[in-house]
């Protein structure tokens, strides 16, 4: 009965905030697309979008669309879903409004509606850190790709500066949150642009490497995306090298 009802608040909260919606904003696709790569500079290098040219791709919780956006401009067949109506319709727009062909629809993690061996890739983007039941999900994922498809993922780094100096030293110790909260509750807290996510989790590189290792073969774990939120200001970039692995993304590859 908890998880149900933690999934139930889970969906709530995401129906009003989907990543990269710019509710209420006024961009345009352009000035999305802008944002969103300029912003994370690393994700065409790492994910290589055009890489997928020809080849059937699911994105997995893909929010307000810019990442399905992205696969289809570069020449893939792309099934977006999200468990989330806000979500569904925001991709839906997002495509219509720059010219792609959209199968959108509005499905669970924990229960893909789609036979066994369908994609060449499963795309999934900052989701699984916000589901407990991460490893349901990754069953489901191994079941829909096809022999050697592939999986892409971020997930949240707990060996970052960012929970180091963001979540445990300025919320936790600085404004004396660790005293009436966990470090998983005030993460959970304070991880999303939106204040009060219900369920995020951080993951070391080599728990991410474990984890997957159980469903997929040929792990490889990436850290990118060097930031910290500053008071009044998020996802500040701070200038070191990637080779530290201090940055907020792990980038988790694996083949069925």
């Amino acid at each position: 009965m908890k998880i149900k009802q933690s999934h139930r608040e889970i969906r709530d909260y995401w129906e009003q905030s989907p990543p990269m919606s710019f509710i209420g904003e006024g961009l345009n696709y352009e000035a999305k697309r802008e944002f969103r790569y300029s912003l994370q500079d690393y994700m065409h290098d790492v994910f290589r979008f055009s890489s997928f040219a020809g080849k059937l791709v699911l994105d997995l919780g893909c929010g307000a669309g810019i990442d399905s956006a992205e696969f289809i401009r570069n020449g893939a067949q792309v099934v977006s879903l999200d468990f989330t109506q806000t979500g569904v319709k925001l991709t839906q727009d997002l495509l219509k409004e720059a010219g792609f062909p959209s199968h959108v629809i509005q499905a669970d993690a924990l229960s893909l509606p789609f036979k066994q061996n369908t994609f060449d890739c499963v795309y999934c983007f900052g989701v699984l850190h916000h589901i407990p039941q991460i490893e349901e999900a990754l069953a489901q994922i191994h079941q829909v790709l096809k022999p050697t498809g592939q999986i892409m993922v971020m997930l949240y780094h707990k060996d970052s500066l960012l929970y180091a100096y963001s979540i445990i030293y300025s919320r936790g110790i600085k404004e004396g949150m660790l005293g009436k909260f966990t470090p998983d509750e005030i993460l959970s807290r304070y991880s999303e642009r939106r204040e009060g996510c219900p369920y995020t989790r951080a993951y070391t590189k080599p728990e991410a490497k474990e984890l997957f290792g159980r469903f997929f073969e040929d792990i490889q774990v990436e850290v990118h995306y060097n930031v910290i939120d500053l008071p009044g200001e998020r996802k500040t970039k701070v200038g070191l090298p990637d080779k530290y692995e201090l940055g907020w993304h792990l980038i988790v590859k694996g083949q069925k």
